[in-house]
Formats: structure tokens, C-alpha cells, sequence
């Protein structure tokens, strides 16, 4: 058993049990195309749960598994506390801000942090790839899909 593996894949559980505490605050009406705006949420909570399993399940049975050849390739310390702090960091920002922010920037303000997480040492590099994937993901949802994503709430847009 690998303590640290099971730990991820109990945390895993416990995210999607969150994701299933909070589906009934959401509205059942049907929503765009017909859809509950519970649908997705539910399918991310279902998928959680099956990821979640799987891991704690290779976590008591000796841990992730890893080919031979991939495993020369692994560093000594795979786990890393700082990196997660700074990718879950971007994650909570991004729902604290994305309604005051904005669709673009608080995903572009999640890529900073993300990519600071796996070690990027260059914060602007970091969010100019961001705002170069974010914007067309916008626009996409909001010219051709005809979703709405708040721009720059603050500015009135």
C-alpha cells in the first residue's frame, strides 16, 4: 500500500462527494438545449467518483502503476505541496473572480498560477499564453456556441 496514492484518490472522492452535496442548490429547470443546468455537474461528479475509486483502489494495492522504462524518467519527490497550493490557489481564484474579472482574465490569472505550480519562473510569458488560449475560448462560447461568459463584469461589459 502507498499511503500517499490512497490519499489522492480519497481526496479525489471527497471533491466529487462535494460536487453531489451541491447539486441540490441548483436549479432542475430545464436549461439551454433542453438541459438541467445539473447535468453537467453531475456528469463531472460521476467521472470524479470513477477517478477517485480507481485511484484509491491502485493506492491500496501497491500504488500508481508505472512502466519500468517511465519509471527511470520520475523524479525522487513526485509529490510536490507547493505546486498543488499554487494550482489550487488558481482554481479558487478563478471562481472567487471570474464574476468581478471575468471570463478571460481570471482564466488567464488560473494559467499564471497553474504554470507556477509546475515550476514557471515567468509569470508574464505565463499570461500572455493564457489571454492567446482564453480569448478564442470566448469567443467561441460566446459569438458561435451563443453562450454568454461575463467579458469585464467590472467595466460593464
Amino acid at each position: 500500500m502507498k499511503p500517499s496514492h490512497t490519499v489522492i484518490g480519497i481526496v479525489v472522492l471527497l471533491l466529487a462527494a462535494a460536487f453531489f452535496a451541491g447539486l441540490p442548490g441548483i436549479s432542475g429547470d430545464a436549461g439551454y438545449a433542453g438541459l438541467s443546468p445539473r447535468f453537467v455537474p453531475t456528469l463531472v461528479g460521476i467521472g470524479l467518483a470513477v477517478c477517485g475509486a480507481l485511484l484509491t483502489w491502485q493506492g491500496l494495492r501497491g500504488g500508481f502503476r508505472v512502466m519500468p522504462e517511465e519509471d527511470a524518467d520520475l523524479p525522487n519527490q513526485p509529490h510536490s505541496l507547493p505546486g498543488l497550493l499554487w494550482v489550487a490557489a488558481g482554481l479558487v481564484l478563478n471562481m472567487a473572480l471570474i464574476g468581478t474579472l471575468g471570463f478571460v482574465l481570471s482564466s488567464t490569472l488560473l494559467m499564471v498560477c497553474v504554470a507556477r505550480g509546475y515550476g514557471s519562473r515567468r509569470p508574464l510569458r505565463d499570461a500572455l499564453i493564457g489571454l492567446a488560449i482564453t480569448v478564442p475560448m470566448w469567443l467561441l462560447f460566446d459569438f458561435l456556441l451563443g453562450i454568454n461568459l461575463p467579458l469585464l463584469p467590472v467595466a460593464g461589459f
